[in-house]
Parts: structure tokens; sequence; C-alpha cells
């Protein structure tokens, strides 16, 4: 997805010679797939320390219920599985299984809500400025994929399940009205790869921080030709 602005010139006064004026020109594509990569590897790394520990444990909570979905297990499962192969204490994920076992309605309930409300404020393309790096300031995809790992961890998967679908099937249904008809395809591609950056926001945060640049505070000169 490209990066949309809206460019408004009006020129006044007394210009000399040939002018060409544009009232309003609207939806220019300004951007390549390549500069949203780098867009998505800035906002990854422009966070402050609260917000990125949170969208960090989301993705990490995703990644253990992709993990333990293949082994219908829950995402702590997964994470006890992990901590075991490299060696690490797993214990620690007892405390919380058990506390989440014992409250699996309640627990179960909170992420029900969490996640349906979180579907419906996903941002919107025009919101981003047309730049699908820019879901990376919005928690909500982030929630949204929180909110299913603790569904799934407290039993209720398929009702997460269900939830996601009738959601979805009512956002195509809106999407299919005559005003939507030219953004659809938008509308989608920003709700779907808000989340999946959302889920891969760890692996990204430990790409950008490993191979991105550090830019300094001064530029560098421009060399002559």
């Amino acid at each position: 997805m490209g990066e949309y602005r809206s460019v408004s010139n009006d020129l006044s006064g007394h210009v000399e010679g040939s002018v060409v004026q544009a009232q309003s020109v609207r939806d220019v594509f300004m951007s390549s797939p390549s500069s949203t990569v780098n867009n998505v590897i800035r906002e990854v790394r422009s966070l402050r320390v609260v917000a990125t520990l949170y969208r960090t444990l989301a993705s990490l909570a995703a990644l253990a219920t992709l993990a333990g979905s293949q082994s219908w297990g829950t995402p702590l499962d997964a994470t006890a599985a992990v901590c075991d192969a490299l060696a690490i204490p797993s214990g620690w994920t007892q405390s919380p299984a058990r506390w989440i076992a014992e409250r699996s309605e309640l627990v179960g309930g909170v992420a029900q809500i969490l996640l349906m409300v979180g579907l419906l404020v996903l941002p919107r393309p025009r919101q981003l400025g047309w730049d699908l790096g820019q879901t990376m300031e919005w928690r909500g995809p982030s929630t949204v994929v929180l909110s299913f790992a603790l569904s799934v961890q407290s039993g209720n998967m398929w009702s997460a399940l269900v939830s996601v679908g009738l959601l979805a099937a009512l956002g195509l249904w809106v999407l299919s009205w005559p005003r939507h008809r030219y953004s659809r395809s938008d509308h989608v591609m920003v709700a779907v790869g808000g989340i999946l950056l959302a889920v891969i926001y760890a692996p990204l945060l430990v790409f950008a921080w490993l191979f991105a640049r550090d830019v300094g505070s001064t530029p560098y000169p421009r060399a002559d030709s």
C-alpha cells in the first residue's frame, strides 16, 4: 500500500507569465513499497518504553498462540516448551496459567469484549495518511491479538473465532456500500496489515535494533558531483 496525500495549490495576487493553477488535487500516490517498509521500521523504533513493552507483550502472546495451536495447547504451554528448549526456567508459567484457569469465565469474557471493541476501532486508511507503517502508532491491533491470546488461554478460542468471523462479515457488508466501493481493498489491507504487524512486532523490533541505522543529530554534508 502506498502513501497518499492531499495537495492543495491556491495562487493569489499578481503573477506574471503563464500559470497553471490546481485548486485541489487529491489522492496523489507518493511512495513505493520500499518506503513503506522503511516507515514500518521507523515507527517500530520511535515508540516509547511503555508502548514498546505493551506491543512486545502482545506480539509474544500472539506468537505463543500460533506455536501452541500446532499441538492444540495454550499460549503458556507453548511458552513453557520454548523455555525448556532454551534451557530457561519455565516454572513461572504455571502461576498465570493456574490463575487464568481458576477465572476462565471472567478472563474469557473480558478478552471477548476487548477483542470485539478492538476490531471495531481498528485504524482507517485516511487516519493513517495512507501509510501502512503508521498502524504501529495505534494500540488497537496489539489489543486485538493480545485479547485473542487470552481467549485461547482461557479456553474460549472458538467463541473468539466466531466473534472475529461475525465482525469481519459485518465489516465486509459495510464496505460493500457504494460510498466504500473504491476504498474497500484499502480498508481490508489496513485492518489485516495492522493485525499482522502487531503479531510480528517483536521480531521487527529485534530486526530494527540489529540492522537499522542510528541517525546522528547532524546530517552528512552533500557530496559535490
